[in-house]
Protein backbone atom coordinates (compact mmCIF):
# COMPACT_ATOMS: atom_id res chain seq x y z
CA UNK A 1 0.00 0.00 0.00
CA UNK A 2 2.71 2.47 0.57
CA UNK A 3 2.90 2.82 -3.55
CA UNK A 4 -0.16 2.36 -4.47
CA UNK A 5 -2.13 5.00 -2.92
CA UNK A 6 0.16 7.75 -3.73
CA UNK A 7 0.66 6.31 -7.19
CA UNK A 8 -3.21 6.58 -7.49
CA UNK A 9 -3.17 9.95 -6.29
CA UNK A 10 -0.64 11.38 -8.23
CA UNK A 11 -1.94 9.66 -11.60
CA UNK A 12 -5.65 10.88 -11.40
CA UNK A 13 -5.91 14.51 -9.28
CA UNK A 14 -7.36 16.84 -10.93
CA UNK A 15 -5.16 19.86 -11.65
CA UNK A 16 -5.53 23.53 -12.02
CA UNK A 17 -4.19 25.71 -14.88
CA UNK A 18 -2.75 29.41 -14.57
CA UNK A 19 -3.74 31.71 -17.53
CA UNK A 20 -5.48 34.67 -18.08
CA UNK A 21 -9.13 34.65 -17.02
CA UNK A 22 -10.71 35.74 -20.24
CA UNK A 23 -8.75 33.14 -22.26
CA UNK A 24 -10.19 30.69 -19.46
CA UNK A 25 -14.18 32.00 -19.67
CA UNK A 26 -14.38 32.08 -23.47
CA UNK A 27 -13.50 28.05 -22.80
CA UNK A 28 -15.33 27.42 -20.23
CA UNK A 29 -18.77 29.48 -20.32
CA UNK A 30 -19.92 31.35 -17.13
CA UNK A 31 -20.88 30.83 -14.38
CA UNK A 32 -18.28 29.44 -12.36
CA UNK A 33 -17.98 28.08 -8.96
CA UNK A 34 -15.45 29.77 -6.99
CA UNK A 35 -13.59 28.67 -3.68
CA UNK A 36 -10.05 29.68 -1.76
CA UNK A 37 -7.29 28.81 -3.17
CA UNK A 38 -5.46 26.57 0.57
CA UNK A 39 -1.81 26.88 0.73
CA UNK A 40 -1.73 22.89 2.23
CA UNK A 41 -0.61 19.00 0.70
CA UNK A 42 -3.11 18.06 -1.54
CA UNK A 43 -4.08 14.88 -0.72
CA UNK A 44 -7.14 12.15 -1.41
CA UNK A 45 -9.15 10.91 1.45
CA UNK A 46 -9.96 6.89 1.59
CA UNK A 47 -12.58 5.56 3.45
CA UNK A 48 -13.07 1.46 3.10
CA UNK A 49 -15.83 0.30 5.80
CA UNK A 50 -14.13 2.15 9.43
CA UNK A 51 -10.91 2.72 7.53
CA UNK A 52 -10.15 6.33 7.25
CA UNK A 53 -6.61 6.66 5.02
CA UNK A 54 -4.84 10.03 3.56
CA UNK A 55 -2.85 9.81 1.00
CA UNK A 56 -0.44 12.84 -0.95
CA UNK A 57 0.90 12.52 -4.23
CA UNK A 58 4.47 12.71 -3.13
CA UNK A 59 4.30 9.61 -1.42
CA UNK A 60 2.86 10.09 2.18
CA UNK A 61 0.60 7.59 3.53
CA UNK A 62 -1.24 8.70 6.93
CA UNK A 63 -3.64 6.98 9.01
CA UNK A 64 -5.10 7.66 12.67
CA UNK A 65 -3.03 5.36 14.44
CA UNK A 66 0.85 6.89 12.29
CA UNK A 67 -0.73 10.43 12.98
CA UNK A 68 -3.38 11.04 15.14
CA UNK A 69 -2.74 15.10 15.39
CA UNK A 70 -4.02 14.69 11.39
CA UNK A 71 -7.11 12.94 12.22
CA UNK A 72 -8.22 14.48 15.33
CA UNK A 73 -9.53 17.35 12.88
CA UNK A 74 -11.63 15.02 10.81
CA UNK A 75 -14.77 14.17 12.83
CA UNK A 76 -17.00 11.46 12.59
CA UNK A 77 -18.44 10.68 9.38
CA UNK A 78 -22.35 10.47 10.12
CA UNK A 79 -23.42 10.19 6.72
CA UNK A 80 -20.77 8.55 4.71
CA UNK A 81 -20.91 5.74 2.52
CA UNK A 82 -18.90 2.01 2.92
CA UNK A 83 -16.22 3.44 0.58
CA UNK A 84 -15.06 6.73 -0.97
CA UNK A 85 -12.45 8.53 -2.43
CA UNK A 86 -12.09 12.39 -2.08
CA UNK A 87 -9.98 15.26 -2.97
CA UNK A 88 -8.84 17.92 -1.07
CA UNK A 89 -6.06 19.76 1.28
CA UNK A 90 -4.26 19.00 4.85
CA UNK A 91 -3.07 22.41 5.54
CA UNK A 92 -1.53 22.00 9.22
CA UNK A 93 -1.09 25.56 10.23
CA UNK A 94 -5.06 25.75 9.83
CA UNK A 95 -7.20 25.06 12.97
CA UNK A 96 -9.65 22.81 10.95
CA UNK A 97 -6.76 21.29 9.40
CA UNK A 98 -8.14 19.27 6.27
CA UNK A 99 -10.73 21.13 3.63
CA UNK A 100 -12.53 18.61 1.01
CA UNK A 101 -13.80 19.79 -2.46
CA UNK A 102 -14.86 17.42 -4.32
CA UNK A 103 -15.35 13.52 -4.88
CA UNK A 104 -14.14 10.70 -7.32
CA UNK A 105 -15.83 7.31 -5.92
CA UNK A 106 -18.90 6.51 -3.64
CA UNK A 107 -19.21 2.58 -2.95
CA UNK A 108 -18.69 1.08 -6.01
CA UNK A 109 -19.65 4.17 -8.64
CA UNK A 110 -16.91 6.59 -10.29
CA UNK A 111 -18.38 9.96 -9.89
CA UNK A 112 -15.37 11.16 -11.94
CA UNK A 113 -17.58 11.68 -15.07
CA UNK A 114 -20.78 13.52 -13.23
CA UNK A 115 -20.64 17.48 -13.55
CA UNK A 116 -19.03 19.05 -10.99
CA UNK A 117 -22.13 20.70 -9.93
CA UNK A 118 -23.71 17.33 -9.23
CA UNK A 119 -20.32 16.30 -7.24
CA UNK A 120 -20.25 19.33 -5.61
CA UNK A 121 -24.29 18.01 -4.11
CA UNK A 122 -23.13 14.59 -3.36
CA UNK A 123 -20.23 15.51 -1.64
CA UNK A 124 -22.43 18.46 0.38
CA UNK A 125 -24.53 14.89 1.45
CA UNK A 126 -21.48 13.37 2.63
CA UNK A 127 -20.00 15.97 4.61
CA UNK A 128 -22.85 16.94 6.35
CA UNK A 129 -22.34 18.16 10.14
CA UNK A 130 -18.51 17.76 9.31
CA UNK A 131 -17.42 21.33 8.92
CA UNK A 132 -14.58 19.67 6.45
CA UNK A 133 -16.35 21.13 2.56
CA UNK A 134 -14.42 24.19 1.16
CA UNK A 135 -16.98 26.59 0.82
CA UNK A 136 -17.39 27.93 -2.78
CA UNK A 137 -19.80 30.57 -4.54
CA UNK A 138 -20.91 30.93 -8.45
CA UNK A 139 -20.01 33.79 -10.27
CA UNK A 140 -22.21 34.93 -13.19
CA UNK A 141 -19.54 37.66 -14.53
CA UNK A 142 -15.75 38.17 -14.68
CA UNK A 143 -16.03 41.12 -12.39
CA UNK A 144 -17.64 38.92 -9.84
CA UNK A 145 -14.78 36.48 -10.27
CA UNK A 146 -12.22 38.83 -9.62
CA UNK A 147 -14.33 40.48 -6.81
CA UNK A 148 -14.05 37.42 -5.12
CA UNK A 149 -10.97 36.76 -5.49
CA UNK A 150 -9.72 40.26 -3.75
CA UNK A 151 -12.03 39.37 -0.94
CA UNK A 152 -10.38 35.92 -0.58
CA UNK A 153 -6.51 37.93 -0.89
CA UNK A 154 -8.27 40.29 1.53
CA UNK A 155 -8.71 37.41 4.03
CA UNK A 156 -5.19 36.39 3.96
CA UNK A 157 -5.59 33.72 1.35
CA UNK A 158 -2.93 33.16 -1.81
CA UNK A 159 -6.19 33.51 -4.00
CA UNK A 160 -8.91 31.36 -5.31
CA UNK A 161 -9.56 28.29 -7.90
CA UNK A 162 -12.49 29.03 -10.66
CA UNK A 163 -14.04 25.78 -12.00
CA UNK A 164 -16.39 25.18 -14.73
CA UNK A 165 -19.21 23.46 -12.53
CA UNK A 166 -20.25 21.48 -16.09
CA UNK A 167 -16.68 20.04 -15.88
CA UNK A 168 -15.82 16.39 -15.32
CA UNK A 169 -13.66 15.67 -12.85
CA UNK A 170 -9.92 16.02 -14.70
CA UNK A 171 -11.38 17.73 -17.49
CA UNK A 172 -8.63 19.41 -19.11
CA UNK A 173 -8.26 23.40 -18.57
CA UNK A 174 -11.70 23.42 -16.28
CA UNK A 175 -10.42 24.46 -13.64
CA UNK A 176 -8.14 28.15 -13.06
CA UNK A 177 -5.65 29.52 -10.39
CA UNK A 178 -5.86 32.85 -9.73
CA UNK A 179 -3.45 34.17 -7.05
CA UNK A 180 -2.31 37.60 -5.83
CA UNK A 181 0.22 37.95 -7.74
CA UNK A 182 2.60 36.15 -10.60
CA UNK A 183 4.55 32.90 -8.97
CA UNK A 184 6.49 29.95 -10.01
CA UNK A 185 7.66 26.74 -8.19
CA UNK A 186 10.84 26.22 -9.37
CA UNK A 187 14.46 24.36 -7.90
CA UNK A 188 17.72 25.14 -6.98
CA UNK A 189 20.25 24.15 -9.30
CA UNK A 190 23.41 25.95 -8.36
CA UNK A 191 24.25 28.48 -5.11
CA UNK A 192 26.30 31.51 -6.51
CA UNK A 193 29.27 32.91 -4.67
CA UNK A 194 29.10 36.36 -3.93
CA UNK A 195 30.86 38.97 -1.91
CA UNK A 196 28.60 38.97 0.66
CA UNK A 197 28.69 34.34 1.22
CA UNK A 198 32.40 34.80 1.34
CA UNK A 199 32.31 37.00 3.95
CA UNK A 200 29.77 35.33 6.11
CA UNK A 201 29.32 32.30 4.51
CA UNK A 202 25.49 32.47 4.04
CA UNK A 203 23.99 32.06 0.55
CA UNK A 204 22.67 35.27 -0.94
CA UNK A 205 21.59 34.24 -4.31
CA UNK A 206 20.90 30.88 -6.56
CA UNK A 207 20.23 29.61 -9.86
CA UNK A 208 16.80 28.38 -10.38
CA UNK A 209 15.24 26.56 -13.30
CA UNK A 210 12.15 24.10 -14.30
CA UNK A 211 11.34 21.70 -16.63
CA UNK A 212 9.92 21.42 -19.92
CA UNK A 213 7.73 18.84 -21.01
CA UNK A 214 10.07 16.15 -21.83
CA UNK A 215 11.90 16.56 -18.22
CA UNK A 216 14.62 19.17 -19.38
CA UNK A 217 16.07 21.62 -17.39
CA UNK A 218 15.51 24.99 -17.92
CA UNK A 219 17.40 28.01 -16.46
CA UNK A 220 15.16 31.16 -15.77
CA UNK A 221 17.90 33.09 -14.22
CA UNK A 222 18.92 33.92 -10.69
CA UNK A 223 16.74 35.00 -7.15
CA UNK A 224 19.21 37.07 -4.83
CA UNK A 225 16.54 37.80 -2.45
CA UNK A 226 13.96 35.74 0.09
CA UNK A 227 11.60 36.78 2.14
CA UNK A 228 12.45 37.86 6.05
CA UNK A 229 10.65 34.48 7.24
CA UNK A 230 12.92 32.47 4.73
CA UNK A 231 15.96 31.26 6.27
CA UNK A 232 18.61 31.49 3.25
CA UNK A 233 21.06 28.17 5.14
CA UNK A 234 18.09 26.38 4.43
CA UNK A 235 17.79 26.95 -0.02
CA UNK A 236 19.81 24.50 -1.07
CA UNK A 237 21.20 22.95 -4.57
CA UNK A 238 18.19 20.77 -5.40
CA UNK A 239 15.35 23.12 -2.69
CA UNK A 240 12.21 23.56 -4.73
CA UNK A 241 11.33 27.25 -3.89
CA UNK A 242 8.18 29.25 -4.62
CA UNK A 243 9.40 32.61 -6.36
CA UNK A 244 7.54 35.75 -7.01
CA UNK A 245 8.03 37.78 -9.51
CA UNK A 246 7.46 40.39 -12.17
CA UNK A 247 7.51 39.16 -15.49
CA UNK A 248 9.53 36.69 -17.40
CA UNK A 249 11.40 38.34 -20.06
CA UNK A 250 12.18 37.40 -23.53
CA UNK A 251 14.91 35.62 -23.50
CA UNK A 252 12.92 33.63 -20.47
CA UNK A 253 14.56 35.10 -17.29
CA UNK A 254 13.02 36.39 -14.12
CA UNK A 255 12.51 39.79 -13.88
CA UNK A 256 12.80 40.90 -10.01
CA UNK A 257 12.36 37.59 -8.31
CA UNK A 258 12.56 37.16 -4.65
CA UNK A 259 12.25 33.62 -2.62
CA UNK A 260 8.69 33.59 -1.04
CA UNK A 261 9.25 30.05 1.14
CA UNK A 262 10.70 26.69 0.31
CA UNK A 263 8.40 24.06 -0.86
CA UNK A 264 9.10 19.87 1.05
CA UNK A 265 5.80 19.38 -0.70
CA UNK A 266 7.16 19.76 -3.93
CA UNK A 267 9.96 17.73 -6.14
CA UNK A 268 11.63 19.10 -9.07
CA UNK A 269 9.87 17.22 -11.68
CA UNK A 270 7.03 18.61 -11.13
CA UNK A 271 8.02 22.68 -11.60
CA UNK A 272 7.10 22.90 -15.07
CA UNK A 273 7.45 25.34 -17.62
CA UNK A 274 4.06 24.83 -18.22
CA UNK A 275 3.39 27.26 -15.12
CA UNK A 276 4.22 29.99 -17.22
CA UNK A 277 1.08 29.46 -19.60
Amino acid sequence: MSDELPNYVAENYAKAVKRDLGDWVAKNPLPAICEAKYDGIRVFLFKSGEKLVLSSKHGGVYTPRSTPQVFSRITEFLHAPHRMILDGEYVARESKGMFLFDVLQVDDRDVRAKPLAERKKILREILEGTELEVPFTTARTTEGITAFRDKMVNEGREGIVVKNPASSYGQASSWLKLKRFDTIDCFVTAIVETAEMKRTGVPRSWSVAVCDDDGREVGIGNVGSTVEGVDPRQVKKGSVVEVRFQELTRDRKLRAPFILRVRHDKTPEECLFSQFS
